[in-house]
């Protein structure tokens, strides 16, 4: 009697789900370790670490949520050897762990520093899912790739003797050839496609991801919530002011310059054509744009809001670029090797190209600076050396010695350079109205802002400082940038027309 031998096709059947069942137990893997991952213990604590470094909660809640991602899939294809299982759990855990509780947050109404409402933009929100979905998947994918290279590393070779033994005792006497090869070439038929699709899909998630840019310079929930609804604060004028970028000849910088300047709702219109407006100078911090404080502080929102509901007047607001040599970041000053004025540049050019050009109330009493981070110290440094030029400060999360290689080697430079060493030299600027605004949870800077105003407190130097909680974020400089504009002493305003060249 023939003893029955092993069926190849029960053989190539069996094999065939091999693949699937891999991939589950992938799957599962990178599952279970992600649920462990994004709880309190590990993603608090995760969170924590890079908030200390000075970024917001909002933003290094993302960042730990992507790095969790990764480590989730890591682990699914660090045993396994299947990448694709461990990329899908890791981006369900990525969805379940942190893009649910975040939309359920942005769900929730959300006013201005005024209390006005700001309307939720769900096309906005959709697409921010939409990137922050493709960053977890590619986030997946650099997890699951790695722990693929772990696996051939440090489990390839134990998991190669284990299958030689499990089919030197299962499998004794198999050939059949051209079946195998059918199967074969039906399997590149198979990797083929597959790969095709892949590759359409990652461009799709890099095209996707190429746009979250604003998720960490500004926030996660960046334009997700618009602006107020306002009403005119006149018969035929409009409620909104209008925001333009423009380019100057700067004799000092040697170049052309950009700034972007916000006019307010009456500026254009017959009933303003007589008007003068006070002057606001915002200064970005590092890395930064003309357009960053429109854009992501919401200074046109802010002042649109403050003029409609007649807490400030109308205002002009002009927001330079403060970018210098490549490589270095500006400070906002005159650099040390005399090559860099951009101090003398937004004092004196700057201010005067804006107050021929443009319905302004030219001298310091209806003239503001401000900034934020490196702007923040910029606008306090410029304003101590110019008193006469600017008679309001406003400086949020800013720091208040010179730091950077910009100043060179001079010692008394850099103390020049320091508003905390400076303004008790200069006693003309005791005349200034200071407005400090800062984050308690902001640890770089935080300290720095308490010691500077205890330094002001001693000069008997009147000053306000408002402190919020948060990081060393754009909606915390936002919410204090409304504050500051409405706490200005912005003087008696003139209307008497005067020659000028108008834009």
């Amino acid at each position: 009697m023939k003893q029955k031998q092993p069926s190849m096709f029960n053989y190539n059947r069996t094999r065939r789900y091999i693949p699937i069942l891999w991939f589950f137990v992938s799957f599962l893997l990178s599952l279970i370790s992600g649920i462990f991952l994004f709880g309190h213990g590990v993603f608090d604590g995760l969170s924590a670490a890079i908030t200390s470094t000075g970024l917001d909660s909002m933003r290094s809640q993302l960042i730990t949520a992507l790095m969790l991602t990764a480590g989730s899939a890591l682990t699914g294809a660090l045993f396994t050897h299947r990448k694709s299982g461990g990329m899908v759990g890791a981006s369900i855990v990525f969805v379940l762990g942190y893009l649910v509780a975040f939309i359920q947050t942005e769900l929730v109404p959300v006013t201005d520093a005024g209390g006005h409402i700001e309307p939720l933009q769900t096309n906005v929100l959709y697409n921010t899912c939409f990137i922050m979905v493709a960053l977890a998947i590619l986030s997946a994918l650099i997890g699951a790739a790695v722990g693929s290279a772990l696996y051939e590393i440090l489990l390839y070779q134990p998991y190669q003797v284990i299958r030689a033994l499990w089919q030197r005792f299962t499998l004794r006497d198999i050939a059949a050839r051209d079946t195998a090869a059918m199967h074969l070439q039906a399997r590149l038929y198979q990797w083929h496609l597959e790969r095709w699709v892949a590759i359409i899909v990652m461009l799709g998630l890099f095209f996707l991801a190429s746009q979250s840019g604003n998720l960490f310079i500004i926030s996660p929930e960046a334009d997700i919530h618009g602006a107020p609804k306002l009403n005119s604060i006149a018969a035929n004028v409009p409620s909104f002011g209008t925001t333009k970028v423009v380019e100057m000849q700067s004799i000092l910088m040697k170049t052309r310059r950009l700034f972007e300047i916000y006019l307010p709702p009456t500026y254009n219109t017959p009933a303003g054509k007589n008007k003068r407006y006070p002057t606001a100078y915002l200064l970005h911090g590092s890395p930064g744009k003309v357009t960053d404080w429109v854009l992501a502080g919401r200074a046109a929102e802010s002042a649109d809001a403050l003029i409609d509901t007649k807490k400030i007047p109308e205002l002009i607001m002009v927001m330079p670029d403060g970018n210098g040599a490549p490589g270095t970041t500006s400070e906002w000053g005159n650099s040390g090797n005399n090559k860099q004025p951009l101090e003398d540049f937004v004092s004196k050019e700057l201010v005067k190209y804006v107050d021929q050009h443009y319905r302004t109330i030219p001298d310091a009493a209806h003239r503001a600076i401000g900034g934020l981070s490196m702007g923040g110290f910029g606008a306090m440094n410029i304003a101590i050396h110019h008193p006469d030029v600017f008679h309001s400060v406003i400086a949020l999360g800013g720091y208040y010695n010179a730091t950077g290689p910009i100043w060179g080697h001079s010692i008394t430079y850099r103390q020049y350079n320091s508003p905390i060493i400076q303004i008790v030299r200069t006693p003309q600027a005791k005349t200034l109205q200071i407005f400090l605004g800062d984050a308690t949870e902001d640890k770089l800077y935080y300290p720095g802002a308490l010691k500077f105003a205890a330094t002001l407190k001693k000069l008997g130097i009147k000053y306000t400082f408002v402190r919020e909680p948060g990081g060393h974020s754009w909606k915390v400089w936002g919410d204090e940038l409304y504050e500051g504009l409405e706490w200005v002493n912005w003087g008696p305003i003139h209307n008497a027309p005067q020659a000028i060249h108008k834009p």
